[in-house]
């Protein structure tokens, strides 16, 4: 089992988010999975520039290590995005991977079934907005959520609160792998999951003599079981 780790904070393991994420690294493989962690900060992932051409042929203009990355997360059996709060929104380098995402993971569904979850790390308390954007992210790629951690970056800071969020962090990873290993389901989430997909699919069906490779990619894997 492999879960794909993406670390977004702009200041890699260094900082909070880097230091919580650890927590979460090592609930998952206590819990018996192998993780496979990118650091967006000491990679280059340039923002989509809305060519359309990887929906016509699967394959990016853009020349930077985005492809590692994807091709990762569509392997991996689950998926951890860390993100710093930064002015009620994901970190730019976050964005920038998912924008570069929309056509496999999204329009896709290349990660339908297979299990997510969400880590943000804020300087204060308005972080809400962030946490249920990326659950809405993992759950519109197909993913069943979960859960998430909120954290506090202030917490890391007094030790007796450093140790509980950490052991919460280890709590977020085992139940990450745990809900692999079982398959399991979650009933509040399926008619959103089969609302998801089945719009994902009709869009690619509407625009099948533009999206060449997307709807080749939908004839071709639409018979699995989703």
């Amino acid at each position: 089992m492999k879960i794909v780790v993406i670390n977004g904070s702009g200041t890699g393991t260094s900082g909070a988010t880097g230091h919580v994420l650890a927590g979460v690294v090592d609930g998952v493989r206590v819990a018996g999975a192998e993780v496979k962690t990118f650091l967006l900060t000491e990679l280059t992932i340039n923002p989509c520039k809305g060519c359309r051409t990887c929906q016509k042929t699967g394959q990016c203009v853009i020349d930077d290590d985005y492809p590692e990355v994807g091709t990762a997360m569509m392997e991996a059996d689950g998926l951890v995005l860390a993100s710093p709060n930064y002015i009620s929104n994901v970190s730019s380098h976050i964005k920038a991977l998912l924008d570069r995402s929309f056509s496999k993971l999204f329009h896709c569904q290349a990660m339908h079934g297979k299990y997510g979850a969400v880590l943000i790390v804020s300087g204060g308390p308005l972080y809400q907005q962030v946490e249920d954007y990326l659950l809405h992210v993992i759950g519109t790629m197909g993913c069943w959520k979960v859960g998430s951690l909120s954290v506090v970056s202030d917490r890391m800071n007094i030790p007796d609160e450093r140790i509980k969020v950490l052991e919460e962090a280890m709590g977020l990873g085992r139940r990450l792998v745990e809900a692999i290993k079982t398959r399991q389901a979650f009933p509040e989430q399926q008619e959103e999951r089969e609302m998801t997909f089945a719009m994902a699919r009709c869009l690619v069906e509407s625009q099948k003599d533009n999206w060449h490779y997307e709807y080749e990619y939908w004839q071709k894997h639409c018979g699995k079981d989703k």
